[in-house]
Formats: structure tokens, sequence, C-alpha cells
């Protein structure tokens, strides 16, 4: 089976593809469009899961319909709250945090301080942010952050789409490994089997 998750930055999507690599044993590909050569094993690969940015597919000169027919499963993953996205983004584009992977702690006086830049990231990534809340392909599964993080309402609807009926790896998309606020962050994500 071959994997493509359509998400944007700042909305987990890493994570999930981690998760969905490590439950299948699949070969993971984190943004094969957004590099100089594109590997073009991900077009004929059987057992991989792809992760990119619809920008990166276009930009790329590739149509994002063609691209989409060659997977078996499409995941369309958002942030599904434009301002958190842009406070995240924030964060990191005006330097107060150093890796993009590492866990960070955004305070309400953080936030205030900040308004202006965050109402500017809102308009810097409005196209992208509706790119992706409005792609619509029939077959395709939609999560968000909150869904699969945070209330886990769409977890159920993940394993159910993408058949996996013995899942063993959950922790993987445990809210603790959050990186905004979060409290080990990903680099301590335990990918041994854990059974539920």
């Amino acid at each position: 089976m071959r994997v493509l998750i359509l998400t944007h930055p700042r909305s987990g999507g890493l994570s999930l593809m981690n998760y969905i690599g490590n439950e299948l044993n699949y070969t993971q590909y984190h943004e094969p469009f957004n590099n100089d050569e594109i590997n073009t094993k991900i077009f004929v690969e059987d057992n991989i899961v792809v992760k990119d940015f619809p920008n990166h597919i276009i930009n790329k000169g590739y149509d994002i319909n063609d691209v989409v027919s060659k997977f078996d499963k499409v995941i369309i993953h958002h942030r599904g709250n434009h301002r958190d996205l842009a406070i995240s983004l924030t964060y990191f584009q005006y330097g107060y945090g150093s890796n993009l992977h590492e866990t960070y702690k955004v305070t309400d006086e953080w936030i205030k301080d900040n308004e202006d830049k965050i109402e500017q990231m809102m308009v810097n990534t409005s196209e992208m942010f509706s790119t992706i809340e409005n792609m619509k392909n029939e077959g395709c599964l939609r999560t968000t952050y909150d869904g699969i993080y945070n209330d886990k309402s769409d977890v159920l609807r993940l394993l159910k789409y993408l058949n996996i009926y013995n899942p063993r790896y959950l922790d993987i998309l445990d809210k603790r490994h959050k990186l905004q606020n979060g409290d080990i962050g990903m680099e301590d994500v335990k990918v041994k089997p854990k059974l539920i």
C-alpha cells in the first residue's frame, strides 16, 4: 500500500508519518518535493508513506491530482486552527526557537507580546492554510491536529482507513509528545511496540 499525507507546516504531520511508518513498517519519505532532486521511487515503490505540502508539489511543476492518483490512501491533515498554526510558525520564524522538532513553550504573555507578528503570519499563510482546508478528494481521509493529538476523535477513523486492527505504536500520537507546550517531544518517542 502507498500512503500520502498532504499537510502544511506545524500540523503534526511528521509525527503522523512516523506513526504510520512504524505501525505498518513502511519506508518514510519526509517532504521529498522540497528537495532539489525528486526521488522518483515515491511514484512506484510499494509500502511507503510520503508526507509533503501541496505547495511543494505544485512548485516542482507537478499536478497535485496526478500525484494523488499514484497513491492508494491519501490523508489530508491540517492544524484545524489557523491562529495556532500562525503562533507556531511565528515562534520559529522570528528566532525564538532553533530546532523545529524540539519542544518549546508559548505563554499567553508571549502571544500578547507578539500579536502583530502572529496576525501578519496569518495573512502570509492564509493561501497555504485554505489550500489544505479546501482540498477535496473522494476516498481520502481528513484529519486534524486536535483529532489526532488532543481529543483523539480521528485516531479510530485513521486506524480503520489504513486497516490497522492491532495498533502497537499509538504512543507516537500521545499528546505528551507535542512540540508546542508538550512534555517530552518527538525525540523521546518510544517506537517499541506497546500493546493497548
